[in-house]
């Protein structure tokens, strides 16, 4: 990367057609995530075991979606806001330094006045062999726990499925709930797991159910992603969430089990109206349906689409945080299905790099982008443009971020990088070379939660030294 292209970042001012006065992101409601993967919980309890993840384990998505990456800019007036922020540094897989671009999500939510909608349930439950002993008392407690989140508002069904499928409680009021306990309570592990038999029985329960704007309907599916009967192919899944979607019948799948289809996961999660969480331990579990349930349950726009156009010399090398953008492209589409409320403010990440020198006013990137409310008209396009509006160089060595936090999203980058590249080398027999990369990369982890004296970023470094441990020679 060339000094004046350095430099030109240095001053680069985005811009958003139609926002108002800049104040701090603070004063926002409260945040918003892409749906997906929202952890790494598999990757974390692989370490915590002694494990060598796979590579597929660390989603940049679900750790992003783990942090809080709130970004100062325009005040959010409406639902869904976007804002930017840069960052040129060192990208550990490759070495050379890169424009890291941070799109980072926020909503005008009043946390005041905010309630879920009503909610009609249908809890779809694994009980196949392979999820015996400790993976079934977690799906329990977890079954449980959101039991405990419902009301006299809602309406509940049970489906337990193996090879085979009963539905031990039909679609009805939340009314007796020691009924529903004990039947959850009564649940073993037994038999293959078809999955696809759950889904289109739980599904069925939802049918019955009307339409109404002012409900949710929404399943949650409980299991550790390994079908061995009927549909087994993530395509198979996809179009059977992705008809009940478009029928107003959304998804939730909660993973246990240390052998789980995180891969498979990941691909259906990303289906419009869907998200996806790891049940890596008690906690975890405590948090999703404590904190976190009622956000989970409300997606605040679908259908976000950007348009990122590289300015001349610059070239789009990947986009981290949302799945399906090659590297190289003139222009880097990004389509996100669902975007959901949260207390967190999620991110997506374009990384570029440059071929030649960036003039003065001379734009660097501009970007386009478009959503759907669940509520109300479609937004109109805005445009986030960046152009140099300075000329005092950088040394072509030196690192330079926009915001504190974008330095912070740019260090979780890198961890993923690593992690992945690391893991795929130890899965392969390089083992020295995967070691190598461990140790660099748990060692820019902790300078940076150090720097930044940040402490989830330090959670972050240790499980980076932990698996830096594992593949020591």
């Amino acid at each position: 990367m060339t000094r004046r292209l350095l430099a030109a970042l240095v001053a680069a001012v985005f811009t958003v057609a139609g926002c108002g006065v800049p104040v701090s992101s603070a004063a926002d409601g409260f945040g918003a995530t892409p749906g997906g993967a929202q952890d790494i919980g598999l990757a974390r309890r692989k370490v915590a075991e002694g494990q060598v993840p796979l590579q597929e384990d660390f989603v940049a998505e679900g750790l992003y979606s783990e942090h809080d990456l709130p970004l100062d800019g325009s005040g959010c007036d409406q639902v869904l806001c976007l804002r930017t922020a840069t960052g040129i540094a060192p990208a550990i897989d490759t070495g050379r330094q890169e424009v890291f671009v941070q799109v980072g999500f926020s909503s005008n939510v009043d946390g005041a006045t905010f309630r879920r909608k009503p909610l009609d349930v249908a809890l779809v439950i694994d009980h196949s062999g392979s999820m015996s002993g400790e993976p079934m008392e977690a799906v329990k407690e977890a079954a449980r726990r959101l039991v405990g989140k419902l009301d006299e508002n809602d309406t509940f069904s049970l489906v337990i499925f193996d090879d085979e499928v009963d539905t031990l409680v039909k679609q009805q009021p939340v009314k007796d709930r020691a009924a529903l306990l004990n039947a959850i309570g009564k649940i073993e592990a037994e038999d293959s797991t078809c999955i696809e038999c759950g889904l289109k029985e739980g599904f069925e329960q939802l049918a019955k159910r009307p339409v109404d704007a002012a409900r949710s309907r929404r399943l949650f599916l409980f299991t550790d992603a390994m079908p061995n009967v009927g549909a087994t192919g993530d395509s198979e899944f996809m179009d059977l969430l992705r008809s009940n979607s478009e029928a107003g019948r959304d998804t939730t799948v909660f993973g246990v089990n240390i052998a789980f289809g995180q891969e498979l996961v990941t691909k259906i999660s990303a289906v419009r109206g869907s998200n996806y969480f790891y049940l890596n331990n008690a906690e975890r579990t405590q948090a999703v349906f404590g904190e976190d349930f009622d956000f989970l349950v409300t997606p605040i726009a679908y259908d976000l689409h950007m348009a990122l156009t590289p300015a001349e010399g610059f070239r789009v090398e990947a986009v981290y945080g949302v799945p399906g953008v090659a590297p190289g492209v003139s222009t880097a589409t990004l389509d996100v299905a669902t975007v959901f409320l949260s207390r967190r403010r999620g991110a997506i990440v374009a990384r570029m790099s440059s071929t030649g020198e960036v003039h003065p006013n001379q734009s660097v990137v501009a970007s386009g982008f478009s959503f759907q409310p669940v509520e109300g008209a479609a937004s109109p396009e805005v445009t986030l443009t960046a152009k140099y509006e300075g000329s005092e160089p950088l040394s072509a060595t030196a690192s330079w971020y926009s915001q504190s936090t974008v330095r912070k999203t740019v260090a979780l980058t890198n961890f993923i990088l690593g992690a992945r590249k690391a893991c795929e080398q130890w899965h392969k027999g390089e083992k020295a070379a995967a070691s190598e990369v461990a140790q660099r990369t748990a060692a820019l982890v902790r300078a940076e939660a150090e720097a930044l004296d940040d402490a989830p970023l330090r959670t972050e470094a240790e499980l980076a030294e932990k698996l830096a441990a594992l593949m020591k020679p």
